[in-house]
């Protein structure tokens, strides 16, 4: 079962947020870390923060950049916000890794950038961007349509949509599943999962796995 975002390490394999400033030299075997700066951690030293996400991205153990994105909740201003999320996009780029959104009430931002960052892609006679996940998705069954259509992965965590998350299940489409900051189990959030579209845990298990969709490049 992979965790595929958490803040709390119950088990491997996982893709563990960290931020830049706390990166220890190791982690166990199969800890795989994101690294970025949440739009709640959005300041005046937002730039300087950039800097050192760009040389811990080169880490083969990272191998996400997030979470980051938008919130319209919570945080700076959103044209700063959105300043830092581009900032990390590019550092995806770069590198080559895919991208943890963390979205609020700011879908429409993002899928302008999104398609920003498509027709930048296309200009260069480049291939598509690097993945991006929504993670602790709780739309609705239309948003969650609007974002596959546009290449985005969505991840859900212990609140969802029922709907929603049938729908997705249906559409044959890959769906992940997380922890967060919440203190269950990614088990437990399997089998709550498994509940609700009537399936077996072990279907979950082959179906929400990251690396055979997002994380194929990495080493594993």
């Amino acid at each position: 079962m992979f965790n595929s975002h958490t803040h709390i390490v119950d088990t491997v394999p996982c893709l563990w947020d960290v931020g830049a400033s706390e990166l220890q030299p190791q982690y166990p075997e199969g800890v795989h870390l994101s690294v970025g700066l949440h739009p709640w951690k959005v300041d005046a030293s937002w730039r300087e923060t950039m800097a050192r996400i760009r040389v811990e991205a080169e880490r083969a153990d990272v191998w996400a950049i997030g979470e980051c994105g938008l919130d319209k909740v919570r945080g700076v201003a959103l044209p700063v916000q959105v300043e830092a999320f581009r900032a990390q996009i590019a550092i995806a780029e770069e590198v080559g890794k895919p991208v943890v959104v963390h979205c609020v009430k700011a879908f429409d931002e993002l899928l302008s950038l999104r398609r920003e960052v498509v027709a930048a892609c296309r200009a260069k006679g480049s291939v598509l961007p690097q993945p991006w996940i929504i993670h602790g998705f709780r739309g609705n069954p239309e948003q969650a349509k609007q974002l596959m259509a546009k290449g985005l992965f969505l991840s859900f965590g212990h609140r969802y949509q029922i709907e929603t998350l049938r729908f997705v299940f249906t559409s044959s489409r890959p769906f992940f599943l997380e922890t967060d900051d919440f203190p269950l189990s990614v088990r437990q959030i399997y089998e709550q999962v498994a509940r609700h579209l009537d399936v077996d845990v072990c279907l979950l298990e082959s179906l929400c796995d990251p690396r055979k969709d997002v994380f194929r490049q990495m080493a594993f």
